[in-house]
This record gives C-alpha cells, sequence and structure tokens, in this order.
C-alpha cells in the first residue's frame, strides 16, 4: 500500500483532500503538512510514495528541486486550482509525474496519484504508452 503526503498552506483545502483521501480507503496512510520544509522531514518518516502538493507552492519554491534529487523516487502530484492545466515541460522542470485539480472527483485524485507512481518507476515508454494514455 501507499502513503501519500499533502503539501498546502491553505489548511481548509489540506484538510478537505486529506480526509477526502482518506474516506477513499485507497491508501495507507495519508499525512499532509502545511510547507515544502516540513515535507522533507515527513517523506523518510513517513515512507511517502507521492507527494500531492499545490501548484503555486511548489513553483515558488527551489526547496521541491532538492527534495526531488534527496528522494528521486518519489511521486509528485500537482495540485491546480479551480482552473488552469501546466503543460508537459513545466511538469517536468518542476519535477512532478501529474496534475490534478483540487476540486476533481476523488476518483481522479486518486488516478493522478497512480499515474505518479508509474511514473516514477520509469518504466520503458513502450510499457508507459499502455499505461498512460496521453504520453506521446
Amino acid at each position: 500500500m501507499t502513503t501519500v503526503l499533502i503539501v498546502d498552506s491553505d489548511q481548509d483545502s489540506r484538510l478537505a483532500l486529506e480526509a477526502q483521501l482518506v474516506a477513499s480507503n485507497q491508501f495507507e496512510r495519508v499525512v499532509s503538512c502545511a510547507s515544502l520544509l516540513l515535507a522533507e522531514s515527513f517523506i523518510p518518516q513517513y515512507e511517502v510514495k507521492v507527494m500531492l502538493i499545490d501548484a503555486e507552492l511548489a513553483s515558488q519554491s527551489r526547496l521541491l528541486h532538492q527534495i526531488k534529487a534527496n528522494f528521486p523516487e518519489l511521486g509528485v502530484v500537482l495540485l491546480q486550482g479551480k482552473t488552469g492545466v501546466i503543460d508537459s515541460a513545466t511538469l517536468l522542470e518542476l519535477g512532478a509525474h501529474a496534475q490534478t485539480s483540487r476540486l476533481a472527483a476523488p476518483i481522479e485524485i486518486i488516478a493522478s496519484v497512480a499515474k505518479a507512481l508509474v511514473c516514477r518507476l520509469k518504466p520503458g515508454t513502450r510499457i508507459l504508452g499502455k499505461f498512460l494514455k496521453d504520453s506521446k
């Protein structure tokens, strides 16, 4: 089973998402924190496999690159606001594997976590193409 970490400075949004993911019963553990600084200590402590992070927070901090360097197998999902989609090049630049809206249905968020889990394993492009229809 997988441990998921939610990083979002907005407490209401963070706690609502945490409650949704816990209620889905799809993950071994769901933890959350308000900053990347705290996240860095949570990752080894809870053996986090995928981190969902507020896209704005991710784009404003160089700490995400440091975390990715220290934990290269960590899957990263960017959480968008109401609108907007990040292009593939920017996702790669930020070290993210997937993106989703914080307003998405729980199943869509779970699918983004699954995509990050698959991508972090770095399978061959042929295998990846079978699982991810949007990969080219």
